[in-house]
């Protein structure tokens, strides 16, 4: 049953998670979705986290909820009046002959409340996916798959139908490009290279495994693994071909990088070189790059001989840089960076961006540098910290679930953040609903369920498996196949 809802909490983000502006109506229905899987998932939690991973992780979040609640604290004039940056408000209230009120941390209290509410539905995915057994974290991944394909298809309609097609959800958006369930082109396509990755664990896998079944005729061949890698194939060309028509830099570029990737999801490159069917599938989506052609794949190279110097982003870059440093160590507040931003841009820079509207630095690591000082660059250390260590046990001969499939998505997962990450420093696609969500699941992938062992060996061995085990009780030679190909599975009686 908890399955359903965390399903429902992932399947509402990424439906109406697609804003980019703080305080839409959609971001407020999603927030209230969330409450029920963020309650039931805490409830759940209370039984089932008893591992140290499970609650440093459930310690990082209440560190991310505290830098804003923090930010929130009335303070004495006596204390806000000697922050640094607060001097222009300090001044605003002496023209107005009023004396300072009491005033927290945020120069933007309304956008930083706006802020924590806004990290509910992802703090709900994240928590829902721990709580999750091997089994269910599969088909979450699929349900994410599938939402990516739904995203891609609307995408092409909305290309056919126009700037004026009536299911462009957000009136402020890239009218001449596709955006699936978002307001913003650049956004769509880290859903879509997002979604590559996930697939192309289940494809590398599917792969890796198409021989005649362990326990069955050796002339027989595993149907689900043939199942498998058909329906991946075709998902995978259908959304790297509608990433190729959006046209986004980045995006077109962390999906070449996406590609490579994938090369490593299941084993080890070399190994993929020597096998004709990941080689083939390879082949093919080159070929879908170049029967594109000049109506999207040349149409976004065209986009990168533009002068970067030209770049509006350069201009918010530096003057986020400054307002930063001028804000430190205490930063501005979580969701202040409108106002904050408009009291330290110039004339001139004004004028360089005519007609573009700054609502984020196009660089979140400038932009919560600016919002939250020295708090976020230690909270984004000990996170990259931590993506490190999982990154060098995902590449590394352990299997963290029972099955291949488990380990190809934890990896896939690892690139899905250092993609995103990516991103964020030219972009901000975490600053929406979805893409924040798939990062949260991105992340509970990397953490192993919260839920006791003994439940979880019930749930994820299958009947073959169980069958060898069984033997493997009577007769010890088996011992080494069933560690072979279900690392992760123990006796009960150990």
């Amino acid at each position: 049953m908890f399955f359903y809802l965390s399903a429902f909490g992932l399947l509402s983000c990424l439906l109406l998670g697609g804003s980019t502006k703080g305080g839409h109506l959609s971001d407020a229905v999603l927030q209230l979705l969330s409450i029920p899987v963020l309650l039931a998932a805490f409830w759940r939690l209370l039984d089932a986290a008893r591992d140290l991973e499970v609650r440093w992780a459930l310690a990082f979040c209440g560190a991310l909820l505290a830098v804003p609640m923090i930010q929130l604290i009335p303070l004495p004039p006596a204390i806000w009046t000697h922050l640094p940056g607060r001097e222009s408000v300090v001044a605003a209230f002496e023209l107005l002959g009023r004396r300072p009120p009491w005033m927290p941390i945020s120069m933007a209290p309304q956008s930083t409340w706006l802020t924590v509410l806004w990290l509910l539905p992802s703090l709900a995915v994240f928590l829902s996916v721990l709580t999750l057994d091997w089994r269910e974290r599969r088909l979450l991944s699929l349900l994410a798959i599938a939402a990516g394909v739904a995203s891609a298809f609307l995408g092409l309609a909305q290309l056919v139908q126009g700037p004026t097609s009536p299911l462009r959800f957000f009136s402020i958006t890239n009218a001449s490009s596709p955006v699936g369930f978002f307001a913003n082109v650049n956004h769509f396509a880290a859903l879509l290279y997002s979604t590559i990755l996930l697939t192309a664990a289940w494809l590398t896998t599917g792969l890796s495994t198409l021989r005649p079944a362990r326990w069955k005729s050796p002339d027989v061949i595993d149907a689900a693994s043939v199942t498998v890698s058909i329906a991946a194939s075709v998902a995978l060309v259908t959304l790297f071909a509608v990433e190729l028509t959006t046209r986004s830099r980045g995006g077109t570029i962390l999906t070449m990088a996406a590609l490579f990737g994938a090369l490593t999801l299941s084993g080890s490159p070399l190994q993929y070189l020597r096998n004709r069917a990941i080689v083939a599938v390879l082949i093919g989506l080159m070929v879908v790059m170049v029967f594109m052609g000049k109506s999207a794949l040349f149409d976004a190279l065209d986009r990168f001989a533009v002068d970067p110097l030209t770049d509006v982003r350069t201009v918010f870059a530096r003057t986020t840089f400054e307002a930063a440093q001028a804000l430190m160590p205490i930063g501005a507040g979580l969701g202040t960076f409108v106002p904050v931003f408009a009291l330290f841009e110039k004339p001139r820079d004004v004028e360089a961006y005519a007609g573009d509207y700054a609502n984020h630095a196009h660089n979140d690591l400038l932009e919560l540098l600016l919002e939250t000082g020295v708090a976020g660059l230690l909270l984004l250390g000990l996170f990259l910290y931590w993506l490190a260590r999982r990154a060098f046990q995902m590449w590394g001969a352990s299997n963290p679930g029972p099955l291949a499939i488990d380990k190809s998505l934890a990896r896939a997962a690892i690139l899905v953040i250092a993609m995103l990450l990516c991103h964020s420093l030219v972009d901000y696609p975490l600053r929406t609903g979805a893409m924040m969500a798939i990062a949260a699941f991105a992340c509970a992938l990397l953490i192993n369920p919260a839920i006791p062992a003994a439940v979880a060996e019930s749930v994820e061995m299958p009947i073959d498996a169980r069958r060898l085990w069984r033997r493997s009780r009577a007769e010890p030679a088996h011992t080494g196949a069933r560690r072979r190909y279900w690392p992760s599975v123990q006796r009960s009686d150990q």
